[in-house]
């Protein structure tokens, strides 16, 4: 049953047939709280802010997968594009776990995802080609396996390697995130942790394809991942990616146990700033805020280490920005969203970065 999993809005992909989610489906009371987040009374669903109809909320996507369970409407390709416009946030299972309990929209979203999967309607014909990348390349950039890890120096894990620092396709690959890659081993090395990479061994984590649906290509990576870290015998892997560390969590393990701790970079950060083998001397003086990312954030629930990271900076004034931590606005960049729809994520990006400007972000000039 649902209510006997411990909730992390990151732990569900549980099931793979809508008929065992019936009573689920109906759970769903039509109470709004997938529309607004309550604590603030702001808008919380991409979808249906964006495009404004009931069947892009989650109270309307659960009445359609109710539909199809009475056989009141059929699997097809309206079907689909209701359930592909979703940036898969979590926001609306946030909010309904906390008015009703145990009802998790995001448990049925991608039950049906996976059921378009098996009947040829998904995922949709724009994010094919990620899928094919990584059957082929196991990474969703299409980038030749030989091709990976030539981004950081070779490190390769020994029997006193401490940390195994995944680095990830995005970070790997993509030359505006190949700069995260590089500071974060910088940090790793001002820290004096022994740390190592797979290098050309890395494969994808298999979040692309999980996210869409594509078990068998989520499957395959995930077990391939277990395989290869399981044996290094390291205790901690450590990610710059939120979606690399949510899937390695509570996706992998749905396929056996994965024996080192994964950690994001923050939380191995500010577990470094409090053992103090990681010290911040320069002053920073700027007025900063956070996004909270939704794998990080509402996916994995960690919010307070990056927040303690940022603090331990001398100089740096933080502030929140108004939707923040479990209501977060997402930046649109979920569930396959940014390939098969990227104006639209565009759009949802634009949003998140204007809300940044109502901070505030300048420091008065003092003498």
């Amino acid at each position: 049953m649902l209510q006997d999993v411990k909730f992390v809005v990151g732990n569900y992909g549980h099931y793979f047939n809508l008929e065992d989610l019936r009573k689920e489906v109906y759970r769903c009371v039509k109470c709004g709280a997938c529309r607004v987040a309550f604590r603030q009374t702001r808008p919380t669903c991409p979808s249906g802010t964006k495009f404004g109809f009931d069947s892009y909320y989650s109270l309307g996507r659960m009445e359609i997968a109710r539909s199809i369970l009475e056989g009141e409407l059929t699997w097809n390709e309206k079907t689909a594009e209701r359930f592909y416009k979703c940036v898969m946030c979590g926001a609306c299972d946030a909010h309904c776990y906390y008015v009703i309990g145990t009802f998790r929209p995001l448990e049925v979203f991608m039950t049906v995802r996976r059921e378009l999967v098996r009947r040829g309607l998904g995922p949709l014909p724009a994010y094919q080609p990620i899928i094919d990348s990584l059957r082929q390349y196991k990474n969703p950039l299409m980038r030749a396996q030989k091709d990976r890890g030539k981004l950081i120096k070779k490190r390769p894990v020994t029997e006193d390697t401490e940390v195994l620092f995944y680095v990830g396709c995005a970070l790997e690959f993509d030359p505006t995130s190949q700069f995260i890659a590089k500071a974060t081993a910088s940090i790793l090395d001002k820290a004096g942790v022994k740390w190592g990479t797979l290098g050309d061994r890395e494969v994808c984590c298999g979040m692309p394809a999980f996210d869409v649906g594509c078990e068998d290509e989520f499957a395959s990576l995930a077990k391939e991942n277990l395989q290869m870290i399981n044996a290094l015998n390291v205790k901690t892997i450590v990610t710059s990616c939120p979606g690399c560390a949510t899937t390695m969590k509570y996706q992998w393990t749905r396929y056996g146990e994965l024996k080192p701790k994964v950690m994001h970079v923050s939380e191995f950060c500010a577990q470094l700033l409090r053992e103090g083998r990681l010290k911040v001397k320069k002053e920073f003086r700027k007025k900063v805020t956070i996004h909270d990312p939704c794998w990080l954030g509402r996916y994995a629930g960690v919010y307070e280490e990056p927040r303690e990271v940022l603090r331990a900076i001398p100089g740096l004034e933080l502030v929140e920005m108004e939707r923040n931590r479990k209501d977060a606005y997402c930046c649109g960049a979920g569930g396959g969203v940014m390939i098969s729809f990227p104006e639209w994520a565009a759009e949802n990006a634009t949003s998140r970065l204007e809300a940044v400007s109502y901070t505030h972000l300048t420091l008065p000039t003092t003498e």
